[in-house]
This record gives C-alpha cells, structure tokens and sequence, in this order.
C-alpha cells in the first residue's frame, strides 16, 4: 500500500472513531454543551461590565550631566540637584502606594456610590445626586452599604444593616469596635448632620446630577479605609511599557464606571509630577538653607571688620598706600581670598564627614557642587547613595521590610558610604596640604608687610579681614542666587503624552463571544475528559478493538442492545434490530458450520451476568425460525437458568437423566415455540465435574444429533468453574459472550490466553449488549427500524389494527435486501471456511 494512502485511512479512521465516540455519548454531550451555556449566558447576564480607560505618561531617564567648567547652565538645566533616574525606579515610584493614596484621598475614593440594577450594583461616581462628607477622625461603619431613598426636595431617608461591621476610622483604617446583626436607620434632611457613636457625616445635594427621570430610585453607598481603598485601585490599575527602547509608560484602568477611570488615571499622573516636583526641590531648598546659615555667620564678621576699618580710617587720617605697599597688599589679599575658598572647602569636608559618619540619611546633604567644589566623581557617588536610599524608603515605605532586596541595599548603602568618605578624607587632605602651603605663602608675604609702616601695617591688616568676609559674602550670595534660580526654574521629570480616555463605548468584560466560545469548548472538553479517564482506568469491554487486539478469534456476532421498556418476549416480538442481530449470528454460525448436518453450538461466557443464556436461547429460537428441530439443553449445573418461566421442570432433567438413568425422551420438554424443545439441567449439584460420566455424555451427544438439527448448549461461565470444559470436544462451534460495559477486560484475556495454551479450536465471540444501533448491521435503517416497532407496538393495542398489504410488502423486500456480516477468515472451525 502506498504510504501517503496508509496514512490517509489512519487519519480517516480516526476521525470516524471519534465520530462514533460523539454520537454514542450525544446526550452527555448536549447536556454538558447545555449547562455550560446556560453558565455563560447567567454570567453574561449577571456580571457587572467592567470598562477600559487608558492614558499615557512619559518618564525621563538619563544620568546627570555637568559641565566641566560647574557654571550656572547646570541651574537653568534644573539637574544641579536632581539625582540619576532610572525608568524602572521611576515606574516603581509611579506604582507606589503613597502616590495611589493621595490619589485616594484627594478623589475622595473612601466614599463608594452605588444604584442597583437587576440582578447587581452600578458604580455611579460622580453621577450620583448627592455627596457624603465625613467628620474627620470619627469612627465610620467600613464595608456595609446604605441606602439612601429621596422622599422630598431636603428629606431622605437612610437605612443600613450588616451581619458583621467593623467600625474604624477612614484615615487609619484602625478597627475600635465590631458589631453583629447592627441595623441603622432614619430620617434626616440634607445638610444636617448625621452622627452616633458609630459613624458621623453630612449628606449634600448635588444639584449638578441629575435623577433622568429615574423617579424614587435607591442609591446606596459605602466607606472603606484608605488602604482598602488604595488596594482596590491598584488591583484596577495596570502599567504597561509602550515598548523596550521607550519610556512611556502607559496607564490602563479597567472597572465598572469610565468616569472613575478617567479621573483616577488622571490624578495619578498629576500626583506623581507633583510630588516629582517636591523631590527636586526639595534638594534646592536645604542648599539654599545651608547657604543661609553660612551668609549669617559671615555677615556678622563682616560688619565687624567694615566698622573697625572704618573706625582706623578716621582715627588715622589713612586714605592710601604708595604703589609698592599696594602691590604687597594685593597679592596678600589674592592669598587670603584662595585661603577663603580652601577654608569653605575644609569646613564641607568635615561637613561631610560628620553626615557620612553619622550612619543617618543623606537626603539632606548639600551637593558639592552646590558648594563649588568641581568633583564630579564625588557628586556621581552622592547621587547614586541617593537613588539607592530612595528605592530603599520605597520599600519601607510600603511595608516591604522583609523583602530580600532590602539587605541588598542596605550592604550597597554602606559600600557607597564608605567610598565617598574615603574620597572626602582624600580632598580633606589634599585641602589641608594647600593650606599649609598657601600659608607659607602667606607668611613669606606677611614678613615683607612687616617693613611697611606700623599705622600701614595695622590699616593692611584690617583691610584684609573685611577683605576676606567680603569675599566669603560676596561667594555664598553667588551661590545662594544660582540655587534660587534652579528652585524657579524646576520642572517635574516627566509628561503627560495622552490624557485618560475610554478605549470605547462597549464593555471589556464580560466579554459575551469568548464566553460562550469557552462555554462551547468546555462542554466538549469536559465530557470528553470524563469518558477518556473513563476509558483509560475502565477494566470494562468496551468496543470491538479491544476484542481483535486481545485475540485473534473472530466476532461471529454483534447482538444489539436490549432496551429496559421491552419485557420478556417470544423472539417474533423483539425490535427488528434485535432480531436481526441474532438472525446475523445464525447465518455466521453456520457457515462456521458448514458441512456439518446436525450441529452442536456451545453457548458460554467469561463471567455470570454476560448474557450467555439469553443468547443461548434467541439463538436457539433463530435456528427455530426457520423451521429446524432445535434442542436447547441447559448444561448449567450449578446455578441453571429456567426458561419460559417454567421452574416446575426441575425434577426432571439432565441431573435426573445422569442420577436414575430415566429414559431420555422424558427430560426433553416442549417450548412455546415452534420447533424448540428445551432439556432443563434439574436440580442443582454441588460438583458436576465429579457427576458427570464421560461415556453417558458421550452416548448423549449421539442420540442427540441424530434426533435434532441443531443443539445449542447453555454452559457454566469459564472463568469460575471448568465444567464447561468438559463439553468442548462435543461442540462444533464454541461461542464465548462479551458483555460490552459489563465484562472484565483482563477475565476476558485470561479466558482467551487459556483457550489459546489448550489450542481449542472453533471459538468465536458474540459481543452482547452493543448500544451504537448505526453500528449493529451496517444497516443506514437500523435506528429507524427500532423506533417504527415501538410504533408497531402501541398501534397493536387498538382493535382497528390491521397490517395493511403495503406494509407486508416493505416487510418482505426488508427481509430480502438484509446483509449480514460473516467471519473475515478461518479460524480453525472445522468443516468450514469463513465467507468474505
């Protein structure tokens, strides 16, 4: 065969075979298929639609740049004291909890507005006709909702009750007190206060909403802590980067109202620049502090010195020095002012030193170049001790001390310390070296000032104190405008790219196709689930496949199912498709038998409740049918089955014939049915092995076949006991029942390895009990066969019934068109080969 074609019949089968396990199971099907639409369409109907808001906003991310030279562009750049963003801090920032409960509270999200709508509760922010005020810092019932009916213009009235209220204050969140089964209710006109032990709020109209004509309709609402409320907005907030080279993030809400959304997405925006723009300034307010503190303490210095020069000017009569004393003077008073800087810088190192060796946060310091002081290495590492700090706060600040990155920090925290003290100890000494050398200078200089005049001398050393202050002064004025100038020109790090807006007019959720696409999904994948499960920890036979893979004897019948409604019938009364089962079974037994005139038919299964004597005597009653002396013999020693409902025959049968040796034309008895005698097994024995003779069942069998065309033998099952065994050599064709959904797949292999090692030949299988009616007799009419004979059998209980002329023509052309399967090959049957 060609591959390609092979393949092809594989997929084929497979496909049918699925087919088949569909339409067999089609009422599992359509129930599962049905409730899980009945589920989604419930769902659909009673989940509040959840709407999309999204908005956009830009964060910047860069290091800080500073120019060489440390002039005042790095002020009007706004960065001198900004710290090194990173977009993932920022995003983190943005999440955070303190931006969302400013956001909760300046929204006023502790109060919750609700009208009921069917089956659920619509969230009206910002549409209800009324706003709710709490009193600060009184405990208010927290998740329970009152309902607010407006009698009048000013009259209302308020009704709350809750099984289980936790009473706390909004702000804290903080239970004081909880209640069971607590009831409130009243009457009360706006504007007035409402306040018990247990809650405290006023209740104003809002003239700007509207009732639309909804009449007395019911609205309720609800408080909840500022950390519930936190919690719920985040849970509705979702931040997603626009993409991995950008920095826009954007902001997607999705709840029950739009007008929520929009504002909730808007405030978080203007929250986070807000505060942004406090941390930037922030930094510009405490050097412009420090520069403060320093412009007091030299300004006193100052006004010193300028009083006592000018007290020397007057008492002196000193105008002026001669050039010579002047070019001294001058390079004294360029030592002093390096001096004055050297100083500025000694005094900030042990400023820093101090703030380093505290182990307190640095948020506070002054940036070096805020202090003129051009080293960029030292102002990266301060920035970066920063930044670490604020992811640091982060955490703690939103609880998070257990979190594993904490100590991370912590030890980073430390490293960076320890590095930028070590750097400021290295300027420190560096300071102190030009000091010392600045003071020689200075001291060469100063010799030289010795040989001026004494009144010269004194007015030179005036000059140069009111000198210095002046130059000091002059310096922190500098620095404090510049910093000045940075605080007014400072501008949040971020832009707001896209203002909150709806993704549109229909719902995100529930979303009614997927659904029910799912609903659909589920219904088939459940069932099918179940029955694959089923099938796979099933040690019950289920289909023909199992039974060719086990064993390579052929099904000589498939009898169909019997349904429960039909009672015990003669054979002429069963469903056509029933009797064409057997009928089937009859025609394959045959040609199993061919050549053989007066053949014997052993009837036998794995297990009890196969059906063995059912098909023992509707195969007798086939043979029967078409005119045949047919013998049924009981040969069920030990639990024997009475047919026709005749349990009187006992005493004379085959344990009678094999006990008192009566003659044998006594134990056969006539059925009801034509051409049918039956031979009942008696009275029961306990060890029919040891009971029977082999030469009288021998002698049996002889007389038998030469009164009888056909013998059919209704045995013990093999798998319990071996009396049937015993019969296998006087029967021509051994027929072992399969149950399907009854019998045990590994009884039935075992039975079947067992006849195998004893190389009994002639076997052939009959599956009983098949429920796929399309699959019985290959017939397209089958199903429609069984549902006209139930029709046949109500028509017969009116007296007017009368079998029409046409109807006994379909009758007989039915009969002449059947096909009936046979055995696919020879198996071993004696005298016979299998017809394909």
């Amino acid at each position: 065969m060609i591959p390609n074609q092979s393949t092809s019949e594989e997929v084929d089968s497979d496909f049918k075979r699925f087919i088949g396990h569909f339409l067999m199971n089609y009422r599992l099907y359509t129930l599962c298929i049905a409730l899980a639409l009945a589920i989604a369409v419930a769902a659909n109907f009673l989940m509040i639609p959840q709407y999309k808001v999204t908005s956009s906003l830009l964060l910047k991310d860069g290091a800080k740049k500073q120019s060489a030279a440390g002039n005042g562009t790095e002020y009007l750049d706004s960065r001198l004291f900004g710290l090194d963003q990173n977009f993932q801090n920022e995003l983190w920032v943005l999440k955070s909890n303190s931006v969302i409960e400013q956001c909760v509270k300046n929204l006023s999200l502790t109060i919750g507005y609700f009208q009921k709508t069917g089956f659920g509760y619509r969230d009206v922010y910002g549409q209800a006709p009324f706003q709710v005020f709490l009193t600060s810092n009184h405990v208010q019932p927290l998740h329970v909702r009152f309902q607010l009916k407006q009698d009048g213009p000013a009259q209302f009235h308020l009704k709350v009750e809750g099984k289980k209220v936790q009473f706390a204050a909004v702000e804290t969140g903080e239970v004081v007190v909880e209640k069971r089964n607590w009831e409130f209710e009243t009457d009360a006109n706006f504007g007035e206060l409402i306040e018990t032990e247990f809650l405290s709020f006023t209740i104003y109209p809002d003239f700007n909403q509207q009732l639309n004509g909804q009449g007395e309709a019911s609205f309720y609402f609800e408080f909840k802590d500022v950390m519930a409320a936190t919690e719920e907005i985040k849970e509705q907030v979702e931040y997603k980067a626009i993409d991995k080279m950008a920095t826009v993030v954007e902001l997607i809400y999705k709840g029950p109202s739009v007008k929520k959304g929009v504002a909730v997405l808007n405030e978080i925006m203007d929250v986070y620049s807000i505060q942004n723009l406090e941390r930037k300034n922030y930094h510009a307010d405490i050097t412009i502090n420090y520069i403060e503190q320093q412009l007091d303490q030299i300004a006193d210095s100052l006004k010193y010195t300028e009083d006592k020069l000018q007290q020397f000017r007057s008492s002196k009569n000193v105008l002026n020095f001669n050039d010579q004393a002047n070019s001294i003077m001058g390079q004294y008073m360029d030592l002093e002012n390096k001096m004055a800087e050297l100083e500025t810088r000694k005094r900030y190192c042990a400023y820093m030193t101090e703030h380093l060796s505290a182990d307190e946060d640095l948020a506070n310091i002054v940036i070096p170049s805020s202090m003129g002081i051009p080293d960029d290495m030292l102002d990266n590492q301060l920035s970066e001790l920063m930044a670490v700090q604020s992811q640091r706060a982060a955490l703690v600040r939103n609880n998070q001390d257990m979190n594993p990155a904490v100590p991370k920090l912590n030890l980073q925290i430390s490293s960076i310390k320890q590095t930028i003290l070590d750097n400021v100890r290295a300027i420190e000494t560096a300071t102190d070296i030009a000091i010392d050398e600045l003071n020689k200078r200075m001291s060469r200089v100063s010799a030289e000032i010795r040989y001026l005049p004494v009144t010269q001398r004194q007015l030179g050393g005036i000059e140069r104190k009111y000198k210095l202050n002046d130059a000091i002064y002059n310096y922190l004025l500098e620095k404090r405008a510049e910093a000045k100038i940075t605080l007014a020109s400072n501008i949040p790090d971020n832009m707001i790219v896209e203002s909150a807006r709806s993704a549109g007019p229909n719902p995100v959720s529930p979303n009614k196709q997927l659904n029910y696409l799912i609903a659909m999904v589920l219904g088939i994948s459940l069932p099918f689930s179940f029955l694959s499960l089923k099938s796979m920890f099933n040690d019950e036979i289920d289909s023909p496949e199992f039974i060719a893979q086990v064993t390579d004897r052929p099904i000589l019948g498939t009898i169909a199912h019997k349904p429960r409604r039909i009672k015990k019938t003669t054979f002429s009364q069963y469903p056509p498709v029933l009797k064409e089962s057997f009928r089937t079974l009859r025609m394959n037994v045959e040609f199993a038998c061919k050549g053989v005139p007066n053949k014997v038919i052993l009837v036998t299964s794995c297990v009890e409740g196969e059906g063995k004597s059912f098909n023992a005597l509707n195969l007798a009653l086939s043979f029967a049918e078409l005119g045949r002396r047919t013998l049924l013999v009981n040969f069920d020693l030990r639990k024997p089955t009475y047919y026709f409902n005749s349990p009187e025959t006992e005493s004379l049968g085959l344990t009678a014939w094999y006990r008192e040796n009566i003659p044998l034309e006594q134990i056969i008895r006539k059925s009801p049915e034509r051409n049918l005698d039956l031979i009942q097994s008696g009275a029961p024995v306990d060890d029919p092995v040891d009971f029977q003779e082999i030469s009288r069942t021998k002698k049996l069998f002889e007389n038998l076949r030469m009164m009888y065309n056909c013998i059919v033998l209704d045995s013990s099952p093999l798998a319990f006991v071996s009396d049937t065994y015993l019969l296998m050599d006087y029967a021509d064709v051994k027929l072992i029942v399969a149950r399907m959904d009854y019998g045990s797949k590994k009884v039935f292999r075992f039975i079947m390895n067992d006849l195998r090692r004893k190389k009994i030949e002639g076997v052939g299988i009959v599956l009983n009990d098949n429920k796929a009616y399309n699959d019985q007799l290959g017939y397209g009419y089958v199903k429609k066969s069984k549902q006209s004979w139930f029709r046949m059998q109500r028509s017969k209980t009116s007296p007017s019934h009368q079998p029409s002329l046409i109807g006994k023509l379909k009758l007989a052309m039915s009969k002449a068109n059947s096909i009936h399967e046979c055995p696919s090959e020879n198996t071993g049957f004696s005298g016979a080969k299998a017809k394909t």
